[in-house]
């Protein structure tokens, strides 16, 4: 998460900075830019990352309620 509000903070800044210094704005806003698909990269990964992860969370705690209920019944 420290990763990805750099990346927008940077992004704000660049932008901010580019209409103080219009000479240099098309430099300013192209690393604008770089920081905005930074961002972006950051989000993409965390999705897979997180889509990854949700099926195999699913199946272990599947796994693992099939076996209380088993436990459960072998004692009853």
């Amino acid at each position: 998460m420290k990763d990805l509000s750099r990346y927008r903070a940077m992004e704000s800044l660049c932008r901010q900075s580019a209409v103080f210094h219009p000479h240099d704005s098309w430099r300013l806003l192209a690393q604008a830019e770089m920081w905005h698909h930074k961002a972006e990269d950051e989000l993409a990964a965390r999705s897979v990352q997180r889509d990854v992860a949700a099926p195999i969370d699913a199946v272990v705690g599947t796994e693992f309620q099939g076996r209380a209920a088993r436990a459960s019944r072998s004692l009853g």
